[in-house]
């Protein structure tokens, strides 16, 4: 019994039984290899929220967590988890060397963590069809999540778009409290520069952001802190809400040093853009009512949209909770006009929003207009 608790990284045990769930499990119909796969799912599942984050795994096959995270986003769901790494049928093709329209780069920073200088890649997605003028939208992944398969996420979903995905440093960006201290709005900078240069068709007047989780933290820091040299038009910031360290005292704050915890400095964001928040109610890894999480002490889901609407403009009451306009399944939209902002609560969504997602990219394609794009 010892032997199969011990749940160490070199664990024979748990790395077998990770490789039964994902490799074998699928091409058994329903023998005992899937069984075991959906009980191991379920164990491992602590919060039962549908979806395993890294920390719910255990050492051994948690070093496998990226090639089941065939999407990229730091969360593996059950169906991910069946699939052992492989693509579902009908899904578009992974991006490789052989497709012409996805390229790599490299942007050079050095920081306390790297003094020598560190190599730090970004991945883009050119649109096939020949157009004159593209959308830049970058892309975020979560906490432990890798660049590359968020262009998969998006990538039927926005085709005229140039999608750009950032790798952040240790797989994480530096919000508060992550392995990364790397200077990140500057990484950010540089390679919106370096796409502008490279890509004469990029729009440097028509920016968005999408981020998830932790990636989601970083958009925060950049709607608080980019300046106005590229016009970021559009943000949607996925299952996280800002922390009370940089939004507090109806005042938005950045660190002077980001080595550090300590958000010391008043910012005033510079534009008004089109934010979207989303955000499952059941959400036990940021909570959506406020709270601990990953980078500290949250604002609510709410909290964090009042916020950016009364910066933008909006002069009336935060939207009730009970006041939610319903806009799908399971979905309540909190809208403050004029201000440009718009809050969705998944009902009973978790950290990975459950069966909720699905109908949630058309709805966030048409309050943004993206299909009208040429």
């Amino acid at each position: 019994m010892k032997f199969f608790n011990a749940l160490t990284g070199i664990s024979f045990f748990w790395t077998h039984a990770f490789l039964s769930c994902f490799v074998i499990g699928p091409s058994l119909g329903y023998g005992q290899a899937e069984t075991r796969g959906a009980g191991n799912f379920r164990s491992w599942d602590v919060n039962k929220d549908g979806v395993l984050t890294r920390e719910e795994v255990p050492p051994g096959p948690r070093r496998m967590f990226d090639r089941i995270d065939t999407n990229g986003d730091g969360k593996v769901t059950f169906g991910e988890h069946r699939a052992g790494g492989r693509q579902p049928e009908g899904s578009p093709p992974r991006p490789n060397s052989k497709n012409t329209n996805i390229h790599r780069f490299i942007i050079r920073q050095s920081w306390s963590q790297e003094p020598n200088g560190f190599d730090r890649e970004y991945v883009v997605r050119f649109p096939e069809n020949d157009v004159h003028s593209c959308p830049v939208t970058i892309l975020f992944h979560g906490n432990g999540g890798s660049a590359e398969p968020m262009i998969r996420n998006w990538d039927r979903t926005l085709p005229n778009h140039i999608l750009v995905a950032a790798q952040g440093y240790e797989k994480s960006w530096n919000v508060t409290k992550e392995r990364s201290k790397a200077p990140d709005v500057n990484f950010v900078e540089m390679i919106l520069r370096d796409v502008m240069s490279r890509y004469p068709q990029a729009d440097d007047s028509n920016v968005s952001l999408i981020g998830s989780s932790n990636g989601a933290g970083m958009v925060y820091r950049l709607l608080i802190e980019l300046d106005d040299t590229f016009s970021v038009h559009n943000a949607l910031a996925f299952v996280s809400s800002m922390t009370v360290s940089q939004y507090h005292d109806e005042q938005f704050w950045k660190r002077n040093d980001e080595t550090t915890s300590n958000y010391d400095q008043r910012v005033t964001p510079s534009g008004k853009r089109r934010i979207i928040t989303i955000h499952g109610s059941g959400d036990s890894v940021v909570p959506y009512y406020g709270g601990r999480g990953p980078s500290g002490i949250h604002l609510s889901a709410q909290d964090t949209a009042y916020a950016w609407a009364t910066a933008q403009g909006y002069r009336g009451d935060q939207r009730p909770d009970m006041e939610g306009k319903p806009c799908g399944e399971k979905l309540l939209m909190y809208d403050y006009p004029q201000s440009g902002v718009t809050h969705i609560k998944v009902i009973d969504g978790g950290h990975g929003l459950g069966p909720a997602t699905a109908p949630l990219k058309p709805l966030l394609i048409k309050l943004l207009g993206w299909a009208r794009n040429p």
